[in-house]
């Protein structure tokens, strides 16, 4: 996703008060279709379904705001094809020489509850992050490769959306200095990058490999929490991520030093909010599993519905990621309505960043 995607899901939520819009918990993988932040239903969902969501829309990478496959009023269809990643030092400061031509980079994370594991996610729509600063937050990304709005005290982390123009245009320029570089986001969504393992898996040689020097850590494309496959015969989630550890498995051109994966609750917080946590953590496991013992980051995931349900569902998720093998995680995202109200951290914002 790229910074400049598409947060008019307050709107969406607003609306959805008062239009007669039936929504029902689709086991659609967790984020929507379209290019830019997502909202999936349950991990067990159906790729065909079509999923009634009132939140936050996907942005193409490129500024385009996607709802999917198409909209109806206030209802996103989803096509199974949409859904978002990152890494940790272990919670202690950390100093890392990145590229030989690039800066040296240190990370000092937070020393609070977030265990230098919490970030945020955010574009160029969002409020200043200034206002997380003092908190457990230690690192950002935005779905693209420039830090925008980020202030220099959070370690950003650039993603490389997809092998395509504009995405990939100055990507040896702009990853350089970085300690941690993500890559393709979703690619097992139809609506984003929308990869086939082995053309990802050459892509990543010739543009994320080449990264790979000393003290820089390159991560194996973001994944959907989506099962099955979508509607282009591509196998989603942690399916679609099998095979590409599979196929990416030289150390002279090709590795992963970790994986990420992106998660949505039931469209609308139709489920509960015990159910959304226990499909998060089922998940996290199933992320865990796959990797084979590399570092797992959670850098895109959300419950949807009101203020409360999704501060109880942080506040039941939150010590479970701090505790897990995960290294770093950023809820979805900087944006009024979720995280901030009138530019300053509300009340699930400041439970969030334990500010």
């Amino acid at each position: 996703m790229s910074r400049d995607y598409r947060i008019f899901s307050l709107f969406l939520f607003l609306l959805s008060s008062w239009l007669p819009v039936s929504i029902n918990a689709s086991p659609h993988p967790q984020r929507g279709g379209g290019g830019g932040r997502h909202r999936h239903g349950p991990v067990t969902r159906s790729t065909t379904a079509v999923v009634p969501q009132t939140t936050t829309l996907r942005n193409d990478g490129n500024g385009v705001v996607n709802p999917g496959v198409g909209t109806q009023s206030n209802t996103i269809i989803d096509d199974g094809n949409d859904s978002t990643t990152l890494i940790n030092n272990g919670g202690g400061a950390s100093t890392a020489t990145a590229a030989s031509n690039g800066p040296v980079i240190t990370n000092s994370p937070a020393t609070g509850t977030g265990g230098g594991k919490r970030g945020l996610a955010y574009n160029d729509t969002s409020p200043s992050l200034d206002v997380f600063a003092s908190s457990d937050i230690t690192w950002v990304h935005d779905w693209s490769s420039s830090p925008g709005n980020a202030p220099s005290e959070f370690l950003f982390v650039p993603t490389l959306w997809s092998d395509k123009s504009p995405h990939s245009d100055n990507w040896d320029t702009l990853a350089n200095g970085r300690q941690y570089l993500m890559s393709f986001n979703e690619p097992d969504i139809v609506g984003q990058a929308n990869m086939e393992v082995g053309a990802a898996v050459t892509a990543y040689k010739s543009l994320m490999f080449p990264k790979r020097t000393s003290g820089v850590q390159i991560g194996a494309p973001s994944v959907s929490s989506g099962s099955g496959t979508n509607k282009a015969g591509i196998p989603m989630g942690t399916g679609w991520l099998g095979q590409f550890l599979d196929q990416c498995n030289d150390a002279n051109s090709c590795v992963a030093d970790f994986v990420s994966g992106h998660w949505y609750g039931c469209p609308g917080g139709t489920c509960t909010v015990d159910a959304d946590v226990t499909n998060f953590q089922n998940y996290v496991n199933d992320m865990i599993s796959t990797a084979g013992g590399r570092d797992v980051w959670i850098p895109e995931f959300q419950r949807y519905g009101d203020e409360a349900g999704q501060k109880d569902f942080l506040r039941k998720t939150l010590p479970f990621l701090d505790k897990s093998a995960v290294v770093r995680y950023a809820y979805f995202m900087v944006a009024e309505g979720i995280l901030t109200t009138n530019g300053q951290p509300n009340e699930l914002g400041t439970a969030y960043a334990g500010a």
